[in-house]
């Protein structure tokens, strides 16, 4: 899109990165900017200074907390008032606060989200509107997750996830609005309003950080050039460039020690027969972690009972914390639990009659202080707070913490929001808390529940999606060598795919509209189902073989498989005269793929 003679909305734009993209937009051609962020006096000095270099009217200042719904909501009114209309929406506003992380969700993720909304609503083509260019700013953390940063690596995560659900064609060809993803690595002016204790800015920014002029280069060419869709990390005062993200999160290859493929080589090499091959593959398999070769076939029953020993001697004793217990997944890690020998196990769930009636229904089985039922509302940080405290006192330690609990209403995402990534986050930081060595805990396994998704089948749940995602940044976080080396804290990913759950039957009425619920009924009817139970017998045995930082997939009722986060600067996506290219060639009968350097093919000239 061209910016010339548009209208624009920027948040966050009093000072830093938003009063720099404001300003670059102005000087390309923009016809009026609304700059919208709390920070009065500085929106109020920035807007006097982008008038008088660009002249009367062009820059407007409006005041607004846009974690404050119904604040914002009419503040976008207003802007779009004054504007008379809108092509162009920079979500840009965000802040580091490790320690309010209630705040920093409210700002970096429902803000964004409503404003996103908002931003579609005013433009979308089957509402009268002309279609536009919505950019999102996430953030480098929102792609590769910064130890020191778990709060807003997950809420960065979140905005990556959300933007690439909205931009599915399932949407773009009913609104002809673009969203379009913007990473920048850390500025010279970050938003920095809390940090843990224990960490300076110093920690933090490692490199010499990027000049915001840089950043604001780098949106001004994506709004030009950039697909619907599109991821982009803007970094060391390069130019911005695009990356390609898996739709899925890729599965984790099983490495083999190099000396054992010259083993292979030197075999291969001497015109082995089918009984030499037949060697040679089982010589690898015997190098291969048996508890890994175990999981693509089915298991012997000795073998079986080998592991069933093996997770004993994880489980047995042990003292297990489940949020989300009282139904669906949590009951069934509850049962499995019980079945392999834990020692107590507290359950924290909002649903108080369920939750009683299993602990007592346990009680009869298994005795009256097994299971201990706490009600709970995951959604509420001090609620959390209690009932970490309450299960302590009882329990004396916690070894084992299930962060489970989770809900699926598009409705209400604003309550989806603050269950799935709030209660979430509040769950995993007392957990880290108190099993913590360095806060006199014996260390322990936290297991942070996500899901399995393919990015192309979310159009209608994209804020669900940007939840889960969310986790996988956290615990990417807390998993790192930084925290695991003072806690202790073994931090392991669980990504069930489609399970029969009441999450799961009810959410065709969780949808945002009757026409996304019969196109998502239609997409559910080609995936297969699994039971609690087959995810619940998988976390048994994720639970011994999983490492920390480990992220495991089980989907369609199969055994489980490791999945990994890729790194962003491996996934660079190239351009040959402004459009993606790939060049084939053959080469001693085999396909040999070259990509073309946009730096050599002028893909900065994008009108």
């Amino acid at each position: 899109m061209q910016i010339k003679d548009k209208r624009v909305i920027v948040t966050g734009a009093a000072s830093g990165v938003g009063l720099a993209f404001s300003r670059e937009l102005l000087r390309n051609g923009a016809l009026m900017i609304v700059m919208i962020d709390i920070q009065q006096s500085l929106g109020e000095q920035a807007v006097e200074s982008l008038n008088n270099e660009f002249g009367r009217k062009r820059a407007v200042f409006l005041h607004c907390d846009v974690a404050n719904s119904s604040e914002f909501d009419a503040t976008f009114k207003e802007a779009i008032n004054i504007l008379g209309g809108l092509e162009i929406l920079i979500n840009n506003v965000g802040i580091i606060n490790e320690t309010d992380f209630s705040k920093a969700i409210d700002v970096n993720v429902t803000a964004v989200v409503r404003g996103t909304l908002l931003g579609i609503q005013q433009m979308q083509k089957d509402s009268g509107g002309k279609g536009g260019v919505i950019v999102n700013i996430s953030s480098i953390a929102g792609l590769q997750a910064i130890p020191q940063l778990p709060v807003y690596s997950a809420t960065k995560h979140a905005v990556v996830s959300f933007s690439r659900s909205f931009a599915q064609p399932y949407h773009y060809k009913r609104t002809n609005v673009k969203v379009i993803v913007l990473c920048p690595g850390l500025t010279d002016a970050p938003v920095l309003e809390s940090l843990p204790e224990g960490i300076s800015e110093t920690d933090i920014m490692h490199n010499r950080p990027q000049r915001v002029e840089s950043v604001a280069h780098g949106l001004v060419y994506i709004i030009r050039c950039a697909q619907n869709g599109s991821v982009w990390i803007s970094e060391d005062e390069k130019p911005v460039y695009e990356v390609q993200l898996p739709d899925t999160l890729p599965q984790k290859k099983i490495e083999v020690d190099t000396e054992d493929w010259h083993e292979i080589n030197s075999r291969r090499k001497s015109a082995m027969s089918i009984f030499q091959i037949s060697k040679a593959v089982s010589f690898m398999e015997n190098k291969i972690d048996p508890s890994l070769r175990s999981l693509r076939r089915r298991s012997s029953a000795s073998e079986r009972a080998k592991e069933i020993e093996a997770i004993n001697c994880i489980v047995s004793g042990k003292n297990v914390l489940i949020t989300g217990g009282a139904a669906g997944l949590g009951y069934a890690f509850l049962n499995h639990f019980l079945k392999h020998g834990a020692n107590k196990i507290i359950i924290l769930d909002i649903d108080a009659e369920s939750g009683k009636r299993i602990a007592l229904g346990i009680a009869k089985s298994y005795g009256e202080k097994k299971v201990h039922f706490i009600h709970t509302d995951i959604s509420n940080h001090k609620q959390v707070t209690e009932a970490f405290k309450e299960a302590s006192s009882l329990l004396g330690n916690i070894d084992i913490v299930i962060n489970n609990a989770g809900v699926l209403d598009e409705r209400r995402w604003e309550k989806e929001i603050a269950v799935n990534i709030g209660g979430m986050m509040s769950t995993a930081m007392l957990a880290m808390k108190y099993m913590s060595r360095d806060t006199g805990g014996h260390g322990g396994i936290l297991v942070n529940v996500s899901q399995h998704v393919d990015i192309r089948n979310t159009a209608q749940l994209p804020v669900y999606t940007a939840t889960k995602h969310a986790v996988i940044g956290l615990s990417q976080s807390l998993s790192d060598p930084y925290h695991y080396e003072k806690t202790g804290v073994t931090v392991i990913t669980l990504c069930p795919g489609l399970t029969e759950t009441a999450l799961t039957v009810d959410s065709p009425n969780k949808l945002l509209s009757r026409v996304m619920k019969a196109d998502f009924v239609k997409n559910l009817e080609q995936f297969s189902i699994q039971t609690p139970y087959v995810v619940a017998q998988g976390l048994m045995t994720i639970l011994r073989i999983g490492e920390c930082g480990s992220i495991w997939v089980i989907e369609s009722g199969r055994a489980p498989y490791e999945v990994y986060v890729p790194n962003p600067h491996t996934l660079r996506r190239y351009y040959k005269n402004n459009f993606p290219h790939v060049d084939t060639k053959v080469v001693g009968g085999r396909t040999i793929r070259e990509v073309c350097d946009s730096t050599r093919t002028g893909l900065l000239s994008c009108a």
